[in-house]
């Protein structure tokens, strides 16, 4: 199923910022073909310090916080703006995505945490989101630029995600309106080892233009969707050129190659990402999503499909 001419569509799911989609069905790949597939691999001798290069530049964090991922509540992905039958293949195929990755999944019929968005101007769009749902706009505590900033920069996709600061037990730590900060409800001993504190990803919305599906199909769309909803990766932070991924397929040149799908990089990333360690902070956090991923890449865990 490949994304080709205009089609004028409805707002679903809630949304009501009507916009105007790019869709045109072809021919499905053949059964087994949109299945998770390894794509490349790295010279065994420079693999480790790619992995090294390749988690730091996509695990978005400040300073040694620790990472934020959807480990509250169980992920449940839904995208919205196409022909009916697309948004739901590229919902499917984030649900697939998910369960290769380990990811705890909510049920079908779940109410969307992990919300794509297809639209003809983000801008426009983020901007309507906010007049209508202010809550999907909380951010995280010292982001530097919100969502509607961010969607004022070149390219065709935005993202940002609704946190949550927890304590070591899971508890949501509440904020005293007055003092503006905030308060833990009991006395956590402070560590050099483990946070007394830590973010959570609440929900997350991405917004992509129509305008960057041209010539992809719905398994590489929704491929690219959960690598930047599940997790806070930004293809824009990738300094390291020559690692095959899923996330540069909306940058790339039209006619150049690009994955099919997922890659094993991706894949091993987002099992790593989210089976890391809560009690420990950002630096420990990555090398282990590094050990992981080097486990997966050498063969130990070879992707479901």
């Amino acid at each position: 199923m490949r994304f080709l001419t205009p089609l004028l569509l409805a707002p679903l799911i809630a949304m009501s910022c009507a916009t105007g989609a790019a869709a045109q069905d072809s021919t499905s790949p053949p059964a087994g073909k949109s299945d998770i597939i390894v794509i490349g691999e790295a010279n065994r001798e420079q693999r480790e310090q790619q992995v090294r290069a390749f988690v730091r530049d996509l695990t978005d964090t400040r300073g040694i916080n620790p990472v934020a991922r959807f480990d509250r509540n169980a992920v449940c992905p839904a995208a919205v703006g196409l022909t009916a039958e697309q948004d739901s293949a590229v919902t499917t195929r984030m649900r697939r995505v998910a369960a290769a990755a380990k990811i705890r999944l909510a049920v079908p019929g779940c109410r969307p945490n992990a919300l794509v968005i297809f639209a003809r101007d983000k801008q426009e769009t983020v901007e309507a989101l906010q007049r209508e749902y202010p809550a999907y706009f909380l951010g995280r505590p010292g982001d530097d630029a919100r969502p509607v900033e961010l969607a004022k920069r070149p390219g065709p996709v935005v993202a940002w995600y609704v946190q949550d600061i927890v304590d070591r037990n899971g508890t949501s730590v509440p904020v005293d309106l007055e003092l503006g900060y905030r308060i833990l409800s009991e006395v956590n001993t402070p560590s050099r080892i483990s946070p007394t504190t830590r973010p959570v990803i609440v929900a997350s919305v991405v917004v992509i233009e129509y305008r960057a599906l041209g010539g992809l199909t719905t398994t590489q769309v929704g491929d690219y969707a959960a690598m930047r909803a599940f997790t806070r990766a930004d293809p824009g932070r990738l300094e390291q050129p020559g690692i095959s991924t899923i996330l540069t397929i909306l940058d790339a040149p039209m006619g150049s190659d690009i994955p099919l799908t997922l890659t094993h990089w991706d894949l091993s990333y987002l099992r790593g990402y989210n089976a890391v360690s809560t009690d420990r902070f950002a630096p420990q956090q990555r090398a282990e999503i590094g050990k992981r991923m080097l486990r997966d890449l050498e063969g130990a865990a070879p992707p479901e499909k």
